[in-house]
């Protein structure tokens, strides 16, 4: 199976960015693809010297990245958040991507409209955290 697992620190992700939506895609990317900085003018040179590394996770990162263009940085952003509170050790032992609404400790009808997420009567799903076919067969 393929696996892109991205740990990240939501927490400290959104208080460096100062709750910034663009700042935090900025952040995620850079972590998510290794960038560094060309200069000190780079955008991501104030963040680059900085530990991002937590116990949140996506399972595929590199898909979010790629369709990052169909969503605003606000979705991207509140994805990142709910993502964040899924435990763990749930996806490590059983695969499970998904979050439990009772996790939640948040009005989940802020989160209604974003088109990353899929809300169902006991669950939030995230559009692009199930395993994409094509990464999954052989060649």
């Amino acid at each position: 199976m393929y696996n892109s697992m991205f740990l990240y620190d939501w927490q400290k992700i959104f208080e460096v960015a100062e709750g910034n939506p663009s700042t935090i895609f900025r952040i995620f990317k850079m972590m998510a693809t290794n960038q560094i900085p060309v200069n000190k003018y780079d955008k991501i040179y104030n963040f680059s010297h900085i530990k991002f590394i937590g116990g949140s996770f996506l399972a595929h990162p590199d898909v979010l990245l790629y369709n990052a263009y169909k969503h605003s940085f606000a979705e991207i952003a509140q994805y990142l958040a709910l993502a964040s509170v899924r435990p763990l050790a749930d996806y490590l032992a059983t695969g499970k991507t998904d979050l439990d609404l009772q996790l939640l400790e948040v009005d989940i009808n802020f989160f209604t409209e974003n088109s990353l997420l899929c809300i169902k009567d006991t669950s939030v799903t995230f559009l692009y955290e199930e395993v994409p076919k094509e990464k999954t067969q052989w060649h």
